[in-house]
């Protein structure tokens, strides 16, 4: 395994326009960009941010149901989040060790693409401590803990879902220029945080649009996403790295087109068969 980047307080995030409201803690964590697990000591939040995140988990568990798959569900419930007030990184980073290796690093917001990579590489996902405004309940245009820790994390503690994480994190550890980093992203987007899972997402005609069930972080952390992703609106198409690698999309809104999976293990497979291709993996 390679060396975790060493990330000098302040230094991590890159330079890019942050359109969300963060609302800020009493006091911020003294524990500098780049802490790992449980060495991270939590900012001093105002009752704001509490009832703030209360009210995002509520919002979440009420229109979940049957709409996100089982997986997400059985680690949303190991990671034991409390439904009145903000998590401590460090308690989430010490279960998430217990359940697959990973660890939650402290970050202060994007982080550039080259150091991301690294991190899961070494397992190490990063998640901010900020906690969006309270008038962003719907949809943040940035990343906040909500979704960094309720999207991403439940599913970091499924062994095959963590596998291809490691191994999305050493191909582009791998990556040679601008394009095959593209071609990641376009992946990560309609994977990790758009994906949808429907077992027979291949079988053409025989495919059941009632067994569509969400995966990606970006939908299950946003309440305005969850419906419209299973909906009419939006054209689902069988996951195919060849063909989603090449697929543009538009951060600003609500995707027309998603991919689905049939499993975890095709995910996996699939995506290791077309980074070997490439060059990516060995």
């Amino acid at each position: 395994m390679m060396q975790v980047p060493s990330i000098p307080s302040g230094k991590l995030s890159t330079e890019v326009e942050f359109k969300a409201r963060p609302s800020s803690p009493l006091m911020p964590s003294p524990s500098p960009e780049g802490t790992i697990g449980e060495a991270i000591q939590p900012p001093l939040y105002a009752p704001e941010q509490h009832q703030t995140w209360a009210e995002l988990y509520r919002r979440q568990s009420g229109i979940l149901g049957s709409r996100v798959c089982r997986e997400y569900l059985e680690g949303r419930e190991l990671m034991k989040y409390p439904a009145d007030k903000v998590p401590q990184l460090a308690d989430l980073s010490r279960r998430l060790r217990k359940a697959t290796g990973w660890q939650v690093i402290r970050v202060e917001g994007y982080v550039p693409e080259n150091v991301f990579f690294k991190l899961l590489a070494n397992k190490c996902f990063p998640c901010t401590d900020f906690i969006r405004h309270p008038s962003e309940l719907e949809y943040t245009p940035a990343p906040d803990m909500f979704h960094d820790l309720m999207g991403h994390l439940p599913l970091i503690t499924n062994p095959r879902f963590a596998s291809f994480f490691h191994a999305y994190g050493l191909a582009g550890s791998s990556a040679r220029n601008e394009e095959e980093v593209s071609w990641l992203g376009r992946i990560y987007w309609f994977s990790v945080e758009f994906g949808l899972m429907n077992p027979n997402a291949h079988n053409g005609t025989l495919r059941k649009s009632d067994e569509t069930q969400i995966y990606g972080a970006g939908i299950v952390s946003s309440v305005g996403e969850i419906p419209h992703s299973l909906s009419d609106l939006v054209k689902k198409e069988p996951f195919v790295p060849e063909v989603v690698s090449q697929r543009v999309f538009d951060i600003h809104h609500m995707q027309d087109t998603l991919f689905e999976i049939s499993s975890f293990d095709e995910l996996e497979s699939e995506f290791r068969r077309w980074a070997s291709d490439k060059g990516l993996l060995v």
